[in-house]
């Protein structure tokens, strides 16, 4: 071959494809694509399907509290709920996304939760009150003997693509240094990779799911302890039990279920606190009330249950989170996840107006509900008041 032919096919190798070819490519890409949305859409109808609610609630009743114990690791290294495995199914994400909204009434009537202003000053005081402290969606500061532990931290302004309304309650640096966060699963609204590493910089200790310590350690975490279900730890005298949700598992770079899920439950200074993650109801919470009830407080996720037919295997309707926390035995009902991101169909602070109705026609529960504003800290020894109120000091 002649020197310049040589020097034509070196200017040539950098790209296999020129511009135009690029373009034709990304064009035939989107053709295809689109007609398999296309014959997806013809083959199932974007129709919302029926979802069938005493079928499901003989479902749950039907679970055998044995297969809470049972080995949740299949041989590929993906973890599953062993009372009710699921599959997972791209296809149902993109019908409920191209599905028209199932509470199209509910639009635009619901402003987002309230917020007070609240810069914490009381976590730093060893001395201080056992108290509960809604810094925003799933965070909570959880004090208890002067220790303070902190929920699913999540101060950016969005969960990937989703907008937070409501603003934390605190910045990361209003908190105290060196503090025991606890982190459920790997979605982006309870695991957020900015404020992980603010909170690392800061000498804070995780405990987490297994499977999920290495990611923290990428993100600057020094001091990481992973958990299976039903396994403890004592930290600063408290006692840690992480124990299992009907929920998943998928991040970038995670594939699905290939990080374990799960709630914890807080022990210590004659205190028990349940914080639940994410979960669909299932016989798990009528299990932790026999095992550990009754508990102070019940810290359950409230939001994103609609719509039923997609939702409700991993998340709790109103409904749902009241009999979980019956199943509990809880003193205290705290609501969480409501208010501040939107993530079902249902607006952000729709569970709340729901959970306030509950609470009209069920004495139990309106004796109980605690419905916080962002910023708002509950007090553990308060005596039990209206639905939606609790003894609620700001100050610093």
């Amino acid at each position: 071959m002649s020197s310049r032919g040589q020097r034509v096919l070196r200017r040539r190798a950098p790209g296999r494809f020129g511009p135009m070819a690029r373009g034709v490519l990304l064009l035939l890409g989107g053709v295809l694509l689109a007609a398999a949305l296309a014959a997806l859409v013809i083959r199932y109808g974007l129709e919302t399907p029926r979802f069938d609610e005493a079928a499901w609630a003989r479902q749950v009743a039907a679970q055998d509290p044995a297969a809470l114990y049972a080995p949740h690791r299949g041989p590929q290294g993906r973890f599953f709920n062993p009372w009710l495995p699921r599959g997972h199914s791209s296809w149902r994400v993109l019908r409920w996304w191209l599905a028209p909204n199932s509470l199209p009434r509910l639009r635009g009537r619901f402003p987002p939760a309230p917020r007070v202003t609240n810069r914490g000053g009381y976590l730093h005081d060893p001395a201080a009150p056992d108290s509960l402290t809604w810094i925003g969606h799933a965070t909570y500061a959880i004090q208890l003997g002067g220790q303070v532990v902190l929920t699913d931290p999540f101060f950016s302004s969005r969960a990937l693509v989703v907008s937070r309304l409501v603003p934390p309650a605190m910045a990361i640096e209003e908190l105290p240094r060196r503090l025991l966060v606890l982190i459920s699963h790997n979605h982006y609204d309870h695991l957020d990779a900015s404020s992980v590493r603010a909170l690392a910089a800061r000498g804070a200790e995780f405990i987490c799911p297994l499977g999920l310590g290495a990611y923290l350690r990428e993100l600057g975490a020094r001091r990481v302890t992973e958990l299976d279900w039903w396994q403890s730890r004592r930290r600063r005298g408290l006692a840690i039990t992480f124990l299992p949700t009907q929920h998943w598992s998928r991040r970038w770079g995670q594939g699905y279920d290939r990080t374990l899920w799960g709630s914890f439950l807080i022990q210590g200074h004659g205190r028990k606190v349940f914080y639940g993650g994410d979960s669909g109801y299932f016989a798990g919470f009528r299990e932790f009330g026999r095992r550990f009830g009754p508990v102070d407080a019940a810290l359950i996720g409230a939001g994103a249950y609609a719509p039923r037919w997609f939702m409700h295997y991993a998340h709790l309707d109103p409904r749902e989170l009241v009999r979980a926390a019956k199943d509990l035995q809880a003193r205290l009902v705290v609501p969480t996840q409501w208010g501040v991101l939107k993530l079902g169909d249902e607006p952000a602070s729709y569970p709340a107006v729901v959970l306030r109705r509950l609470a009209g026609r069920d004495p139990w529960l309106r004796k109980r509900l605690r419905l916080l504003p962002v910023g708002g800290r509950l007090l553990l020894g308060a005596p039990a008041g209206p639905a939606g109120a609790g003894r609620l000091d700001s100050r610093d």
